[in-house]
């Protein structure tokens, strides 16, 4: 059986497959082959050591071979997956297969029996990983503390796990021409609209990149809306809120590489929304998801307000508010306008600082910062009490925002409306809130509109939007009860 070669290397036709590989990898250090003699059988095993495992290659592989070759019996060259005890070997006749594998950590069998060659792949990959510990930015208070991580089997198997169920599916995929990655992208036969998968299947197949190395990289590429700050797909590390989605009928894309694993279609409903409020009594989880909407809404609105009142329209402030509001103003040489783009501009310098400092004392500085940089901006006149009180909460209300993505787009929306709020006040603001809305009406992700179930009106859907009604029990139960 002859081998097919690789056009790209372009190797001598009458070169042994050993010296194309040599070629392809341009005889790499770590490249590593192995000749052994079975029978009337050269057999050559190539491996990359530092991603193979030489335990499995030795138990799994050599031992074998060397058993059959000391038992004197005649091996025939299609006759070497009988002598292997393991189950993962199978014969590849594509030389861009044989360098595929050899990247995933496989052993490629060589055998030889005068001019006639036969090749084999092996699975003997070594895994480097990590413990799959509950995701850092993505606390819970309740539920599964584990998370993804970078092993794609590892995910699988998570997911696997948290959802046993004979109709998950995986469907397998590869991305990039220089370097290779594997996608899989899962979802529940059945539950799943067909259009959507198929919908998803030609985004994958569409990309074409030289590399893809997160799962972060691969959000932005299968996104059709490039100017919209808000996310067409869910990142997550929760296999939780992965098996609660294709529940729901979504599906889910795992990238090698990457513990973030993308939810398509996302609503704006849903990034409001943590797998904590199916795990409490209805009320108290009714409560918690309304506080999200509300905090978003001020995170939002609630600086361009404040300028709109004090900058515009002073008579819809009460007199006696705006007396006090008057006097925590007095000697602040900038207008309120410059005061909150300063202020905005510290918080966000701060924030930012919290987050690339090492985890023992960027939350230390972040606070002090805070507290240090406010009262000596407010005692030496440079900002009103007033404003570093509504800067700061607004801050707050933006942490409070359980998913980081759409915290990131409502920041990014917040200077938009206060700059509006800038230049026309109030008017200004219902402007940009208009453009906002709008935008977000025409939002789709997958086909789905972004603010689903709220337009178009879905009435049977807004169960579990704003408030999280109770769970009922089957028909049996309720009969039983009564």
């Amino acid at each position: 059986m002859r081998i097919r070669r690789s056009n790209s290397n372009k190797p001598n036709p009458q070169s042994a497959v050993e010296d194309q590989i040599k070629l392809a990898f341009h005889d790499s250090i770590d490249l590593q082959f192995k000749k052994l003699k079975v029978a009337s059988l050269d057999i050559t095993l190539v491996f990359l050591k530092d991603i193979s495992d030489p335990m499995t290659i030795q138990k799994a592989i050599i031992s074998p071979l060397l058993s059959a070759s000391e038992g004197g019996g005649p091996v025939q060259i299609d006759g070497i997956p009988e002598l292997l005890p393991i189950a993962s070997i199978e014969e590849v006749t594509d030389f861009n297969l044989i360098t595929a594998h050899l990247m995933d950590g496989f052993t490629i069998i060589i055998v030889k029996h005068g001019h006639i060659q036969n090749a084999y792949v092996v699975d003997t990959t070594k895994f480097i990983k990590r413990t799959p510990d509950e995701p850092v930015n993505e606390p819970t208070i309740s539920g599964s503390r584990d998370g993804f991580i970078e092993c794609i089997q590892d995910n699988k198997a998570l997911l696997r796990m948290h959802l046993k169920s004979k109709d998950l599916i995986f469907e397998k995929f590869t991305i990039g021409t220089d370097v290779i990655t594997y996608i899989y992208v899962a979802y529940l036969k059945g539950r799943t609209k067909e259009t959507l998968v198929q919908e998803v299947r030609d985004r994958i197949s569409s990309v074409k990149v030289d590399y893809v190395t997160d799962g972060g990289i691969l959000e932005q590429l299968l996104e059709r809306n490039k100017f919209s700050v808000f996310p067409e797909l869910t990142a997550t590390q929760h296999p939780t809120k992965v098996a609660n989605a294709l529940l729901e009928g979504r599906v889910s894309i795992l990238t090698d590489g990457s513990p973030t694993t993308l939810i398509a279609p996302t609503t704006l409903n849903m990034l409001l929304q943590t797998p904590d409020d199916y795990y409490f009594k209805w009320i108290p989880a009714s409560l918690i998801r309304l506080l999200s909407y509300i905090t978003a809404l001020i995170s939002v609105l609630l600086p361009a307000t404040y300028i709109s009142l004090v900058s515009f329209q002073h008579g819809l402030i009460p007199t006696s508010l705006a007396v006090s509001l008057s006097k925590t103003r007095e000697g602040v040489p900038f207008p309120s306008v410059i005061e909150a783009f300063l202020m905005e501009f510290t918080i966000e310098i701060l924030r930012e600082a919290g987050v690339r400092l090492p985890k023992p004392i960027g939350s230390t500085v972040s606070i002090v910062g805070a507290i240090v940089i406010g009262e000596t901006a407010v005692s030496s006149g440079i900002v009103s009490p007033m404003m570093v009180m509504v800067i700061s909460f607004t801050a707050i209300c933006s942490f409070a925002i359980p998913n980081y993505q759409l915290s990131l787009a409502l920041r990014t929306i917040r200077f938009f409306i206060l700059f509006s709020a800038a230049m026309l006040g109030i008017y200004g603001m219902l402007i940009a809130i208009f453009i906002v809305t709008t935008h977000l009406v025409k939002l789709r992700s997958f086909s789905t509109p972004f603010l689903e179930p709220f337009a178009p009106i879905n009435l049977k859907q807004w169960k579990d939007s704003f408030v999280r009604l109770y769970f009922r029990a089957g028909a049996k139960e309720d009969k039983a009860n009564e």
